[in-house]
């Protein structure tokens, strides 16, 4: 085999080839399979440009099925174009042939962890990014879709560039490096809790519902809403936000979930209260 070296261009290809309108190719039966071989097309060119059925070889390797969180996705990306042009570089042998079927061994291994882990950091990505930018939009302000929009694109490819080179330069000593620092499991926990502050903090703000009635008890007039704030702020909207919750796990679906807020809110408005 040809000692053949992958250019900076060939691995931008790749890069941006599985990063730019990541799942579009989406199906049933091998769901990122066909993105991942498009992406890895440029870097099967390169290192095998005389040998057509070395190329369909790989191509066809690539077109197992594969399913990840998109973003995590460059992680296996990285190790598979650093294990094809190891085994571009050797001549016929056990060894390589051996290094050949553990890529689609690799990718198969490595896409349920990173999809729990990718999962998780983009659930709470965007649930911190989101209600940022849903306070801006809720005032009318064009800038919370921009927050939104920016500052996903600027995690998702900041992290994706990150663990492409990361995984690229150091191949599958990449795996053992983050198993044995525990990194992460760190980042998730710290992203856990950040996120769950973030929305316990914005409950009050985000959920319009209150007990804004007057009693009047003795000539003296009392605001219920005025005195739960007094014992517990925003302790209402808190409830509101349990109870659904409670709910929902119970298996009660979003849409019967949007009736019995409706339903509810009726129902406060006929006895008085109001916003």
């Amino acid at each position: 085999m040809a000692d053949v070296k992958l250019t900076k261009a060939d691995l931008r290809k790749n890069f941006f080839r599985i990063n730019l309108l990541p799942m579009c190719t989406i199906n049933y039966e091998r769901f990122q399979a066909l993105q991942y071989c498009h992406a890895m097309i440029p870097i099967i060119r390169r290192l095998y440009p005389d040998n057509r059925e070395e190329r369909i070889k790989a191509a066809q390797r690539h077109m197992e099925f594969y399913n990840t969180t998109p973003v995590m996705i460059n992680f296996t990306m990285g190790l598979s174009v650093a294990q094809e042009e190891k085994a571009a570089a050797m001549e016929p042998s056990e060894e390589r042939d051996i290094l050949i079927n553990s890529i689609n061994a690799m990718k198969t291994s490595l896409m349920g962890p990173l999809a729990g882990v990718g999962d998780s950091f983009k659930a709470t990505v965007n649930a911190i990014l989101g209600s940022i930018a849903a306070g801006f939009a809720l005032n009318g302000s064009i800038l919370g879709a921009f927050i939104f929009l920016i500052g996903h694109n600027a995690i998702h490819f900041g992290l994706a560039y990150y663990a492409y080179k990361y995984s690229y330069m150091n191949g599958t000593k990449a795996i053992t490096d983050f198993n044995k620092s525990g990194i992460l499991q760190r980042v998730m926990d710290s992203a856990n809790i950040l996120g769950l502050m973030s929305l316990g903090c914005l409950i009050p703000s985000w959920i319009g519902f209150n007990l804004n009635k007057d009693f009047v008890i003795n000539e003296v007039t009392i605001n219920l809403q005025n005195e739960l704030n007094n014992i517990f702020p925003g302790l209402v909207p808190l409830a509101l936000t349990l109870i659904l919750a409670r709910l929902y796990k119970k298996k009660v679906s979003a849409l019967q979930l949007v009736g019995i807020i409706f339903l509810a809110a009726a129902v406060m408005s006929f006895l008085g209260f109001n916003r």
